[in-house]
């Protein structure tokens, strides 16, 4: 199972990510609160990723308190990493989740490889 990140659904959004549609036809792809709630208070979800997400796989979205564990954990990966709270949220999400993370960001992708764990 693949979490694909909110910055992968805003560049599929823009120009279309075959890697992203091999995700979906394949069934492998997954999603979360943290990435639904970013991309509702965003930019505007359209009503067609709306559906669509709507009908995929959602892993569990960690409280705070694991999250702030997790950060604490492996404070290496994340000291100064760039990566935000709910970016936290998400990656702890796939991880938690025994889920891969998509992500067109560097830093969530830097941090995801420094805990040891591959990209799709």
């Amino acid at each position: 199972m693949i979490l694909v990140d909110t910055n992968a659904w805003v560049d599929h959004l823009r120009r279309s990510d075959p890697r992203l549609i091999g995700f979906l036809r394949s069934s492998r792809a997954v999603t979360c609160d943290v990435v639904m709630g970013e991309l509702l208070l965003g930019s505007g979800m359209p009503t067609d990723l709306h559906e669509l997400l709507a009908r995929l796989p959602v892993v569990p979205s960690p409280a705070a308190a694991e999250t702030r564990f997790f950060v604490e954990r492996h404070r290496r990966s994340f000291r100064a990493s760039g990566v935000g709270w709910a970016d936290a949220q998400i990656i702890l999400a796939a991880f938690a989740s025994g889920c891969r993370i998509y992500s067109s960001d560097k830093s969530v992708r830097a941090v995801w490889r420094s805990l040891g764990l591959r990209l799709p």
